[in-house]
């Protein structure tokens, strides 16, 4: 795979192996923005730093490279006029992280993805109305593709949720 497979402007959820072998369902969750293939996106995450979660987001043109890297899944895509809003969307919660007891990568990301549920001047960004089915239906994906991941095969795949359009 490479970054001119992806879609200008789709949204990814990124998996990585936590463990070695991989223990199901149990993975780093992050958030992608491709942007076009010579540039690459960026990548939306939270990590642990000592006992407490920091933001960690940037662009990056080697996605397909990340260490541990499961795939990409397809959510949605951010039309080019909505991707300053995304933005502050999937940086909401950079300042309160360490606020909730619960925090983590998954939660976060599900904190985020809640927000984009909700319509804005008619306009929903993510489309799909059941996140649990979403996230069920990423961390089976996940589980699927595991074993390659754990043994470094290339490409990394990427897929595409049933739940693009709602």
């Amino acid at each position: 795979m490479s970054l001119s497979n992806l879609q200008v402007n789709g949204l990814y959820v990124i998996l990585f192996l936590r463990t070695s072998p991989h223990t199901p369902n149990n993975f780093h969750w992050g958030l992608y923005l491709h942007g076009d293939a010579t540039q690459g996106g960026t990548k939306y995450h939270i990590k642990q730093q000592g006992s407490g979660w920091i933001a960690d987001h940037g662009k990056t043109a080697g996605v397909f490279k990340s260490f541990l890297l499961v795939g990409l899944f397809q959510i949605a895509t951010i039309p080019t006029g909505w991707k300053g809003h995304a933005d502050q969307q999937f940086r909401t919660y950079d300042s309160s992280l360490n606020s909730s007891p619960n925090i983590t990568c998954r939660v976060w990301l599900l904190w985020v993805l809640a927000l984009l549920q909700k319509e804005v001047n008619g306009y929903k960004l993510l489309k799909c109305a059941d996140l649990s089915a979403l996230e069920a239906e990423i961390i089976a994906w996940g589980n699927e593709n595991a074993a390659s991941a754990d043994l470094n095969l290339q490409p990394r795949p990427v897929a595409v949720s049933k739940y693009i359009q709602g």
